[in-house]
């Protein structure tokens, strides 16, 4: 298990790409709601910016790096930067007996302690999966143990709307403003007709899904070619 903040509040992952933060802005605004919601004392944006220059100087990475922000109750803002392998082949995916709850007040929000996604995540990999999709209470398709989902679905793609539970994702935003997907929220029962999956996360962007559980699944390159090309001019923000 990876080793990961303790205590409550709330945090931010961020990508990195020669020591330069990627989507910045975006993370920072969704951190900032988050506090507002939850009643978490934020210190201002540009003390915020600093913190994360300074961990970003005090360790610079070179090609991919992953910077993770954390915003504890006690107002203590930390940043820690450090080199990331992203993925190199596509997921194998399980669906999970984990319902999440929709109703709960922290959800659409990175919360701390994350150690039951990250006691999740184990599990799956531990019976050979990369990743497991979940249910909430009603049973409808909401997210991973740590990522956002794109579907195809009668050649449409669609991501789980965020009443569903799902997380406000930076990379699911940015795929419903760039790449033509729809929110709609499916059943976990109409996995069986979806074509084609995508994990979505800010480390990830966007990495394909090879297997569900036994079954094999289109891997769509025309998708991935488009975030490539987007992405090389735009990911910055």
């Amino acid at each position: 298990m990876k080793v990961f903040p303790e205590g409550d509040g709330i945090f931010e992952t961020i990508k990195t790409i020669d020591g330069v933060p990627q989507f910045l802005d975006r993370h920072l605004s969704r951190a900032e709601q988050s506090a507002r919601t939850l009643a978490i004392t934020m210190t201002s944006r540009e003390d915020v910016e600093q913190i994360i220059r300074e961990a970003i100087e005090s360790s610079p990475v070179s090609g991919t790096g992953r910077l993770r922000v954390t915003f504890p109750l006690n107002g203590e803002i930390s940043a820690i930067h450090e080199g990331f392998t992203p993925w190199s082949v596509p997921a194998r995916v399980t669906l999970l007996d984990a319902v999440i709850n929709e109703k709960s007040q922290f959800i659409g929000h990175k919360v701390l302690p994350y150690v039951e996604n990250l006691r999740l995540l184990e599990a799956v990999r531990s019976m050979g999966f990369d990743d497991g999709i979940r249910l909430n209470s009603g049973g409808y398709v909401c997210e991973s143990t740590i990522a956002n989902v794109i579907m195809k679905i009668d050649d449409r793609w669609v991501t789980p709307t965020l009443s569903s539970g799902a997380l406000p994702g930076v990379i699911r935003a940015v795929a419903i403003q760039w790449l033509d997907v729809y929110e709609e929220d499916l059943l976990g029962t109409d996995l069986v007709d979806v074509e084609a999956i995508f994990l979505l996360s800010s480390l990830k962007n966007l990495q394909p899904v090879e297997f569900l559980d036994d079954r094999k699944l289109e891997i769509n390159e025309d998708l991935l070619q488009k975030v490539r090309a987007r992405t090389s001019q735009d990911l910055v923000d």
